[in-house]
């Protein structure tokens, strides 16, 4: 599945990405993002055992990423 740049804005789109989704996104793996979840780096939303992740949130967080050069995700 290859996603396009219409489908990471959103336009058109739900308001919500999967973990699969933000892991391709992202170029990592889906054990990667979980991890990032868990240790609270991640915002996201629990529907019962399914996690869905904030389009426009994702987006502000990934941002967030680019204005730390060199920074690792984890915080460290």
């Amino acid at each position: 599945m290859t996603i396009t740049a219409r489908e990471i804005t959103g336009q058109g789109q739900r308001p919500t990405i999967t973990v699969a989704e933000a892991a391709e996104l992202l170029g990592v793996s889906r054990w990667l993002v979980f991890q990032q979840i868990s240790q609270g780096n991640l915002p996201h939303k629990r529907f019962g055992r399914r996690i869905l992740i904030s389009r426009s949130r994702f987006l502000a967080w990934l941002d967030e990423r680019d204005d730390a050069p060199g920074r690792r995700v984890d915080g460290h």
